[in-house]
């Protein structure tokens, strides 16, 4: 007699099933927190540049598209703050405006 492994032996007791707690979505929502300025990158690229070459046989190819795309979507959000109104300034960084 072949038994389905998924079935439990008759002897064996269910955890009794656990208690979910009820959310409101219908609840006001607590005030969103005051707008931070965007302060744009001197370098986007530093945190894949920090991680090495990647592990692949064309490693410097890799990270130039990888770099292209980071540099590529660092501006778009900077031109998306900026439009925004929320673009802020690093004082440490000239020429930014």
């Amino acid at each position: 007699m072949n038994r389905n492994p998924r079935e439990r032996p008759s002897t064996q007791r269910r955890r009794p099933p656990a208690k979910r707690t009820l959310t409101d979505i219908w609840r006001e929502p607590a005030p969103l927190p005051d707008v931070e300025p965007v302060i744009p990158s001197n370098d986007p690229t530093a945190l894949i540049r920090s991680l090495g070459e990647p592990p692949l046989a064309d490693a410097e190819a890799v990270l130039l598209q990888y770099a292209t795309v980071i540099e590529r979507s660092a501006s778009i959000a900077v031109a998306l703050a900026l439009s925004a109104g929320v673009l802020g300034t690093d004082d440490l960084t000239p020429g930014l405006p």
